[in-house]
């Protein structure tokens, strides 16, 4: 809480370079595993990550003090890898390449995720849901952010985030028992 007020006040003097160093001092990891959970590849996340600190610097001086400088980051950290997302996509049809690269050739060919075989099942399981239950399970259980926050993020209503969160949940757990 102390560097979010520090923050704040650097954008309210308009200290836009001191800010956004602070932004990216505390909020780096959180954001870039962010995006990596939505886009899953580590050129790709570096990519958005770096669109992101772009648009951030650019944004500071609109910012409206309506969430927290934590939330509006992570919104634009959102919007980046869904724009990446759709931009790949884009490419894929166009020039024909085979479509949904292997999920976990992605995951285990990068040198920074180690996969044990509960994490495996874990992910497996994962893999299943729905793109929505995915992006919201990863914001919920692994970024720990409340379900007004991730409503802010993705513009989508808190209570059906909720549900996709217990649905999500509830089914991950069913395979996970199936599996052993």
């Amino acid at each position: 809480m102390k560097k979010e007020t520090q923050i704040i006040t650097q954008i309210k003097h308009q200290q836009f370079d001191l800010a956004v160093a602070a932004i990216s001092e505390s909020y780096h990891e959180l954001l870039y595993w962010h995006i990596r959970k939505l886009v899953k590849h580590h050129d790709d996340a570096n990519d958005a990550l770096q669109n992101t600190y772009v648009r951030i610097y650019k944004g500071l001086k609109n910012f409206g003090f309506k969430s927290s400088v934590k939330t509006w980051c992570y919104r634009i950290a959102y919007n980046e890898a869904i724009r990446l997302l759709q931009k790949n996509q884009r490419l894929m049809h166009q020039d024909s390449i085979e479509e949904g690269k292997d999920y976990f050739t992605l995951l285990t060919a990068d040198p920074y995720f180690d996969l044990d075989s509960a994490s495996h099942a874990f992910h497996e399981s994962l893999q299943k849901l729905s793109e929505k239950q995915q992006r919201i399970f990863n914001m919920k259980y692994f970024d720990e952010l409340t379900f007004e926050e991730i409503a802010e993020i993705t513009t989508w209503n808190a209570n059906s985030i909720k549900t996709a969160f217990y649905n999500a949940k509830e089914k991950i757990k069913s395979q996970l028992i199936a599996i052993t």
